[in-house]
């Protein structure tokens, strides 16, 4: 029997083949953050990791009608973004002078997993009010201290740290920990 979220998700990917703009920039916009997070642990430069998944995304637009599955899309632009990179590697260790590291499989598995690790944390932080929101991307993205953030915010430390402690309650009831 198939969920209501299932139903929803083939509409989506159906949407998109058909080249709905609305289902593209969604697509875009859940994976371009992880996409770009693990093109720059194989590069290392978010400028050139962000051109990567920007090119990818553009070649996957053009070939959505070849997919048979969303799942085949997500497949498709994490192999995109990979091959895409190690092309780019591959060019600058040709160019003289400049010393370019390929990454080897492991290494290129553990930066998918923590691609992935990312896409589902941002999912969830995204459920969280904007204000317990604000202080976890702070606090665990940005890496600001407590009294940091009351000074953004114009909050006491005590709120910060009480706020924090919400999202984290918050996310362990959905099996997410910080």
């Amino acid at each position: 029997m198939k969920t209501a979220r299932a139903t929803e998700t083939e509409q989506y990917f159906i949407s998109f083949q058909e080249g709905e703009e609305a289902a593209f920039d969604q697509l875009f916009r859940e994976y371009f953050t992880p996409l770009s997070y693990f093109a720059c642990r194989l590069v290392t430069d978010i400028r050139i990791a962000e051109d990567i998944v920007q090119d990818c995304f553009v070649l996957l637009w053009e070939r959505r009608k070849r997919m048979s599955h969303i799942k085949a899309v997500k497949s498709y632009l994490y192999t995109t973004v990979r091959n895409q990179s190690l092309k780019y590697l591959e060019r600058q260790k040709r160019q003289p002078g400049v010393q370019a590291e390929i990454g080897d499989d492991p290494g290129i598995e553990k930066s998918l997993i923590a691609a992935e690790t990312a896409r589902e944390l941002y999912q969830h932080i995204s459920t969280l009010s904007p204000a317990l929101q604000q202080v976890v991307r702070l606090y665990y993205l940005e890496e600001r201290s407590n009294r940091e953030i009351a000074a953004l915010l114009n909050i006491e430390p005590d709120t910060v740290n009480r706020q924090r402690l919400r999202a984290i309650l918050a996310l362990r009831k959905t099996k997410i920990s910080l």
